[in-house]
């Protein structure tokens, strides 16, 4: 199933790279994660969204940098798909994530 949330209900989303996937990024125009290419598709989340993604996957697997990216920047790529864990849709971006629209980027440590 897939879907979207109301128009103009999410003007961003989020996404939490790995500290040497962010580095290689700096000299290129696109971030994309090591697991893309085995996964086919890069995990986001909305505000909302971050307490159940940090305990589920972010916990004990070290610091992150949280991407804040621009959903109508990445509109092309952006799928909104039913996760039956989360129980709710899950952005999921088709696509490497270009640099401009990664509106924002702090430190995230899983652990605070």
């Amino acid at each position: 199933m897939s879907g979207q949330p109301m128009d103009g209900e999410v003007t961003s989303i989020f996404h939490f790279a790995f500290p040497a996937a962010w580095a290689r990024a700096q000299s290129a125009d696109q971030y994309e994660p090591d697991d893309y290419a085995s996964e086919g598709y890069i995990h986001a989340a909305t505000a909302a969204q971050i307490p159940g993604v940090t305990e589920r996957h972010l916990r004990g697997k070290g610091p992150r940098w949280q991407l804040t990216l621009d959903c109508a920047a990445i509109a092309g790529i952006l799928h909104w798909e039913w996760n039956d864990v989360g129980g709710e849709l899950f952005p999921h971006l088709y696509g490497p994530i270009p640099m401009t629209a990664i509106t924002a980027v702090a430190a995230f440590d899983p652990e605070l």
